[in-house]
């Protein structure tokens, strides 16, 4: 299984730091784990997110 460190994971969707933390804060970011120090996205967990926000899109349209 691949998975990305919060960095690796706004690089690729094109998204800050601070709005990786706005998104966990208000409980819309993808899953993550713990890896020794390191938290880590799935890429199931990213595309798990990615699809929910295709849907919240879908809904508000």
């Amino acid at each position: 299984m691949v998975s990305l460190t919060i960095n690796e994971f706004c690089t690729a969707q094109k998204i800050s730091r601070a709005y990786f933390y706005l998104l966990v804060r208000d409980g819309r970011a993808p899953r993550s784990f713990k890896l020794g120090k390191t938290t880590r996205i799935s890429e199931d967990a990213v595309r798990e997110w990615i699809a929910a926000r295709e849907a919240e899109t879908a809904v508000a349209a």
